[in-house]
């Protein structure tokens, strides 16, 4: 959860991108409480996971530094070639109008973490709904992260995005996101003030209030916060649609089985660690 995630992940995550601890440091740590605490086996198991898949990940980006900045994929190369600066600009400021994506922005710029799954959704909603290339936003990211790592950062990116022909396309919608991950407003309350007298469920979807209700709550859209840069069920749409029908596309699928010999030599890849 965006706001559990405070101080319910290890944060452990800048340490090791910076070299203050190794993995195997926290490797051995981990299995000392997995025999002290034996009920937390399970999370903790999970989490010695995650350790091996950032090796793994580092691993990629220095047998193919091009996955700075070209698609895994080169059949996703001809989509998303143009920068909208003014959708852009509003992901980056988190003035999207779509509250949990702004709230999240503004999270990050802020304090430097943000857990994985808003990770995820702050680079599907750019690559996706307001369908921008993951070049234009990957720096940007990249400078706000405390726990920046190369090796992990540009391949989860492009996972996100879509392009790399191997894994699932995930387009996550932002306010189903609220509600399954901060269904009373926690979170956005914490980091978008404007809202925070606008009751559940109109918090996670500003847009639908009234004038009348604008003015109760204190929460006048395009004043006090923006209103939707996008139609979300019209951009969900076409995003799904274009890239489905490409990845089903023979160059796709001829690339992909290049990629998964030449970079993972496995069948499939289910990383979800970022």
């Amino acid at each position: 959860k965006p706001e559990g995630s405070r101080t319910g992940c290890s944060r452990l995550s800048p340490y090791l991108a910076y070299g203050c601890l190794s993995i195997r440091q926290v490797y051995q740590a981990t299995r000392e409480q997995i025999e002290i605490i034996p009920h937390r086996k399970r999370p903790l198991t999970a989490f010695l996971d995650r350790l091996r898949w950032h090796s793994h990940f580092i691993q990629k980006l220095e047998s193919r530094p091009a996955l700075e900045w070209a698609n895994t994929n080169r059949g996703f190369n001809d989509i998303r070639t143009i920068t909208n600066d003014g959708l852009l600009q509003a992901w980056m400021d988190g003035q999207t109008g779509f509250p949990l994506v702004d709230a999240s922005m503004l999270c990050l710029r802020e304090t430097g973490y943000l857990n994985f799954r808003m990770r995820a959704m702050l680079v599907s909603f750019l690559t996706h709904h307001l369908w921008q290339p993951w070049q234009s936003g990957v720096h940007h990211l990249a400078s706000y992260f405390l726990d920046y790592e190369p090796g992990i950062h540009y391949p989860q990116f492009q996972m996100q995005a879509g392009v790399t022909g191997i894994n699932t396309i995930r387009i996550y919608n932002p306010v189903k996101q609220a509600e399954d991950h901060d269904p009373h407003g926690i979170f956005v309350k914490k980091w978008i003030p404007a809202l925070q007298k606008v009751p559940i469920p109109l918090m996670h979807q500003p847009w639908l209030m009234t004038q009348l209700e604008q003015q109760s709550y204190g929460c006048i859209l395009s004043s006090h916060y923006p209103t939707p840069v996008i139609n979300l069920a019209q951009a969900g749409e076409y995003a799904r649609k274009q890239l489905w029908q490409l990845k089903n596309k023979p160059e796709v699928k001829k690339h992909n089985a290049a990629i998964l010999k030449g970079l993972s030599g496995r069948q499939s890849e289910q990383e979800d660690g970022m």
